[in-house]
């Protein structure tokens, strides 16, 4: 049964995963021996990375000695701007970001006609002033134009790509002193994390909301004491199970960072080839109305395309080196709320990415795999004969007899959260693979593709591998729920020869009337839905086919869809679909009550064994209608418990800061170094909106209420129509 006890653990079940003979007590951590050589190359480049990031401090990272001095004694006073000129031309910059560096040049050159006795500074001035006021300067790496590798790590020193054999360099440059330089062909950013917190903490105002998470904290510990240790209602990850776990053993202390990574692929433009990747840092010292604001999302590194990184550890390993050495030698913070100098360390709580782009930091295989869940919670998954791609059924197909696959039924009640001690065990047995060979079978029979780089961090200022690979609820409950319930009930989902869409009961939208009356309802209703819910969803009928966003998919599911489609689909199809809408609803709450995830937990269960029954009916050419969103979802509820509401760390910040940086591109012809400069033009306002809050345009008004609204106190107002 679903355990809601705080003290306690999720329920655990036994894994099809292999299971070596464990050593005495669970162990959640990796033991490598420091002599094991690997004997295959993928293995030998992943060891070579975790090792390098193992001994990574501060000194031995990418900072100058002045940076690293400034980590670790943070100014101590509120900073202030007194020259007149540096403000005024601070002010036009921010004011002038969003449009061309030309805009900025014309407004400054008109102006000092107007006003000669004033000194604008020129553009590439004033991106060195507010360099040297925030301390944001990026690190920069070498890369293989095709995105195969980054030269960091143990390529540190290559000269040219192992993948590709193209060179790193460029033919020589002859200088004018008569010397020669080597110049790469292509280089990417990463923003160092530790001068942007800093600066959250040095001023008033910025320091008190930094203190966020340690007041909240202390509140929930002393209900949990007046209340046998129960939680009555989880509203933030300090509530969750492993953040509570992680203060009790003084992993996270009041001083320090609790911080989630996500990544994401980012198609910059749709007519041409454009593939690259983004990661991010959320803070979750802030209020949850805080930390997924623009001014406080962390862009960390940029990976350029034109193709998907064959070693993404490469790229990752400069940001997480920096924060590795951030968490052995602690940064320097000075509070200005109270005067006070501490060390503080970041917190690793999540690491967060859709299904296709978690295996670049997981290691795991995958969603196609035999064991699909990134939570590594042992379900082994089916496929069809002579099938390469595994789904999630828990239900044995008639007459199946497929090798490897032919376990018995899987209770939903059974199913373990994640489950890092077998993790471990896995991990270990993959790495004794005795050739490459030997290393497919195995990784094919523990669901391990790879060591994660992840697992490099020390243990305790991060959630021990896989715990901190929660779902994703952006993509899982909207966009892939969404491609499957409306091509199944308009009867365009793939059906295999052996079965026909004829027989399908449930397919209620295939006629064009119905579908296009259907789409037409939805459009119908957008004029009643408040602002406040975001994107209204379109006319699907008309819209489907040119680019749903997910919020559109969230807003019809589970909003429009359970009224719109009572009385079209069948019944029983139609209640089915609403014990769904019921789970993700809960779970979506701002506030949810304990005793409604435990009628989550409950209901999730019977969904999903009631879509298996209704839908595939134990048929081996229905296998591909059990997506793995489908248990994805199963897992929301107990992960409620676990780690907190699941839209907390989903990827919608990540999806926000894609679209908001790749609309700022201002040349098409190289928008992965366009890409990069913008993104470390945020770290470096957003810091310099930190250490001086008076900076921003408009700042200085009363409040930020629209024009011809009216303010009527206790935060109402009256708002124009």
């Amino acid at each position: 049964m679903f355990n809601n006890s705080p003290p306690g653990s999720l329920p655990s079940t036994p894994s099809q995963a292999h299971t070596p003979t464990p050593p005495p007590g669970p162990r959640t951590e990796l033991s490598i021996d420091p002599d094991l050589i690997p004997r295959t190359d993928e293995l030998k480049i992943s060891l070579a990375f975790y090792r390098a990031l193992q001994d990574a401090n501060l000194e031995n990272g990418d900072l100058d000695e002045d940076e690293v001095n400034r980590l670790r004694n943070p100014v101590q006073h509120v900073d202030e701007i007194d020259d007149k000129d540096v403000l005024l031309s601070l002010k036009l910059f921010l004011s002038t970001t969003r449009a061309s560096n030309q805009v900025y040049a014309d407004v400054r050159t008109s102006m000092q006609e107007v006003y000669p006795e004033h000194e604008i500074l020129s553009l590439d001035k004033i991106k060195k002033k507010i360099a040297e006021l925030t301390g944001v300067t990026p690190i920069v790496h070498d890369m293989c134009p095709n995105t195969c590798l980054a030269y960091t790590g143990p390529f540190a020193d290559l000269e040219a790509c192992p993948t590709c054999e193209g060179p790193r360099y460029d033919q020589d440059i002859f200088l004018s002193s008569g010397g020669r330089k080597k110049v790469a062909r292509q280089h990417f950013y990463t923003m160092p994390l530790g001068p942007q917190l800093q600066a959250l903490w040095r001023t008033l105002n910025g320091a008190r909301e930094m203190g966020y998470r340690a007041r909240q904290t202390e509140l929930i510990i002393e209900e949990l004491e007046e209340n046998d240790g129960y939680i009555d209602v989880y509203e933030d990850i300090y509530h969750a199970q492993e953040y509570l776990d992680a203060v009790r053993r003084g992993d996270i202390s009041p001083n320090d960072v609790v911080i989630t990574f996500s990544m994401d692929g980012a198609q910059l433009y749709e007519d041409k080839q454009s593939d690259c990747w983004i990661y991010i840092w959320v803070i979750f010292n802030l209020s949850p109305d805080r930390r997924y604001k623009r001014k406080y999302v962390v862009p960390g590194g940029i990976i350029p395309g034109p193709n998907n990184p064959k070693n993404t550890d490469s790229f990752l390993f400069p940001g997480f080196h920096h924060v590795c050495g951030l968490m052995k030698d602690g940064l320097g913070v000075w509070d200005a709320s109270i005067d006070r100098t501490f060390m503080s360390r970041p917190f690793l709580y999540c690491f967060c990415a859709d299904g296709p782009g978690s295996v670049h930091f997981t290691g795991l295989v995958g969603h196609h795999g035999a064991y699909p869940c990134r939570l590594y919670c042992g379900l082994k998954g089916r496929h069809k004969p002579r099938a390469p791609h595994y789904y999630p059924a828990l239900q044995k197909p008639h007459n199946y007899t497929v090798q490897a696959c032919s376990h018995d039924d899987i209770d939903p009640a059974s199913i373990a959260g994640c489950s890092p001690t077998l993790y471990v065990q896995n991990m270990e047995y993959l790495l004794q693979s005795r050739n490459p060979t030997n290393f497919k079978d195995r990784r094919k029979e523990t669901g391990i593709g790879g060591l994660s780089l992840l697992s490099a961090f020390p243990a305790t200022s991060r959630l021990p591998v896989p715990a901190g690979f929660p779902g994703d609820a952006m993509h899982s409950s909207t966009l892939n729920l969404g491609e499957l319930f409306i091509p199944l009930w308009r009867g365009t989902f793939n059906c295999d020869k052996t079965d026909s869409v004829a027989s399908w009961e449930w397919v209620s939208l295939a006629d064009d009337d119905a579908w296009n009356a259907h789409g037409a309802a939805v459009e119908a209703c957008r004029p009643f839905i408040p602002g406040t819910f975001d994107h209204a969803p379109r006319n699907i009928a008309a819209k489907i086919s040119s680019g749903y966003k997910a919020k559109e998919w969230q807003g019809y599911l589970y909003g429009l869809a359970p009224a719109l489609l009572h009385g079209i689909l069948p019944l029983k199809y139609w209640k089915n679909f609403c014990r769904l809408v019921y789970v993700v609803r809960i779970v979506h709450q701002r506030q949810i009550p304990r005793s409604q995830v435990l009628e989550a937990h409950e209901m999730i269960q019977k969904f999903h064994i009631e879509f298996e029954e209704i839908y595939v009916r134990r048929r081996v050419d229905r296998l591909h209608m059990v997506r793995p969103c489908l248990h994805a979802i199963l897992h929301m509820p107990s992960e409620t418990v676990r780690v907190g509401p699941p839209p907390l760390y989903s990827t919608w910040t990540m999806e926000r800061m894609v679209g908001d940086l790749g609309g700022e591109i201002r040349q098409p012809s190289n928008p992965y170094a366009n890409l990069s400069e913008r993104a470390l033009l945020r770290c470096q306002i957003n810091t310099l909106k930190s250490l001086f809050p008076g900076i921003e345009p408009g700042s200085a008004k009363q409040n930020d209420l629209p024009m011809y609204s009216e303010d009527l106190g206790d935060g109402y107002a009256f708002l124009r129509a």
